[in-house]
Parts: structure tokens; sequence; C-alpha cells
């Protein structure tokens, strides 16, 4: 193992940044969060799930309209290793997420639970860190209906809805 530089602590806490963006983009609905984490021609790639690669411009396409489907969600990310080479890095994280969907039972929630690995190429650009390639290969899904008290429900949505950066009595 080598010592660790302030240039990389820098690095992986940019990266570290990055990672968090893409989740919090997704579950607070909030798209310009996703902006800027891509490279122009970076893609995105399913192995072992029947899904196309595509580009990150159209994933994040897909996971607007994805988005519009369900009640709320959360995504973390964890467990990073990083490998640097000059102006390149690869990083692997454990993500976790769920989500939660409408089902036409009134109370009733499809709750989706799963893991995956991120494995990101990265490239440092004048603007920062962009992912050039990111492999997402899923390790668990659990689907189930469960009840939620509707009052819950329309709390999930208002608070997914909510800029909480911008949230009044939050302004720093």
């Amino acid at each position: 193992m080598h010592a660790i530089t302030d240039q990389e602590l820098i690095d992986r806490a940019e990266i570290g940044d990055l990672l968090v963006r893409y989740c919090q983009a997704q579950d607070q609905d909030e798209w310009s969060l996703y902006e800027g984490l891509f490279t122009a021609d970076a893609t995105i790639h399913f192995p072992g799930m029947p899904m196309e690669s595509r580009s990150a411009a159209e994933f994040g396409r897909f996971l607007q309209a994805f988005n519009k489907t369900r009640v709320s969600g959360q995504h973390l990310v964890g467990n990073t290793l990083y490998r640097f080479t000059g102006n390149h890095a690869d990083v692997l994280s454990e993500a976790l997420y769920i989500t939660l969907h409408p089902t036409e039972t009134p109370g009733t929630l499809r709750r989706v639970r799963g893991n995956a690995l991120y494995s990101d190429h990265l490239v440092r650009t004048p603007e920062g860190w962009r992912i050039a390639r990111r492999d997402i290969a899923q390790k668990n899904v659990e689907i189930d209906d469960a009840a939620y008290d509707p009052a819950l429900v329309v709390g999930f949505k208002t608070t997914s809805a909510t800029r909480w950066f911008d949230a009044p009595g939050r302004q720093s």
C-alpha cells in the first residue's frame, strides 16, 4: 500500500461528492445535480442485466422518466475503493437503494430494494472529475408490496420534492 498524498485525499473527496450528487439527483428529483457528473461521451453499461448500454445523457432522461412513476427513493453509496493513474481514476462503490411505487391498492406501495456495484472510470477535466464510463452490476433485488399509512405517503412525496438547501430557515 502506498502513502496517500494530500492531492489524493482531495481527489477522493471530490469524487465522493460526485458519487453522492448522482444519488441525490435521483432521490430528490434535482436533475441539475446530474449535470456535470459525466463526460460528454460517457457511457453506462449493465453487465448481466437485460438493459442496453446507453449514453449518460440517455440514462439521465430514462431516470427522469422513471422517477415520475415512483413515490420516493433513496440511493446510498459507500465502501468505495480508488485507484489513481495520473488524471484517471478507477472507482468501485457499493450501492444500496430502495424505491417506493404506487399500486392499484390504496395504502399499499410496491417496495423495490436492492444493491449493486458501480464500477466507474473517471477522468480529471478542467472542470473537475467526470465519469467517462460506468458499469452498474446488479447484485440483488427484492420486490414486495407493503402497507403504508396514506399520511406517510403524502409526507414521502413532499419531502422528496423539497429543495433542502433552499428550504426556509436553511440559508447560511
